[in-house]
């Protein structure tokens, strides 16, 4: 049974675990998506990029900003998609 309140992880038809009631997002934050936008590493991406860059003379190094930006743009066209305010 499912609802909106519930959530369900299911392996090979096992429920591994359900959750009732989703925790609330920490403090500041609309959804624990709009946290992950923000809290989420940049270094990794643009460590990789700024390899691109020595080992490919057209790659681009990425920017940690835009980088964060472009997270925050795809969950606003995710929120369009469902048809869900953006916070």
């Amino acid at each position: 049974m499912s609802d909106d309140r519930s959530i369900a992880l299911h392996l090979q038809g096992e429920i591994l675990f359900t959750i009732q009631k989703p925790l609330p997002p920490p403090v500041g934050y609309a959804s624990w998506l709009d946290y992950a936008v923000e809290a989420f590493s940049t270094r990794q991406a643009w460590l990789e990029s700024l390899w691109e860059t020595w080992i490919d003379g057209t790659a681009v190094e990425l920017d940690r900003e835009e980088i964060r930006e472009s997270a925050r743009l795809e969950l606003r066209a995710l929120r369009k998609a469902a048809g869900v305010a953006d916070s």
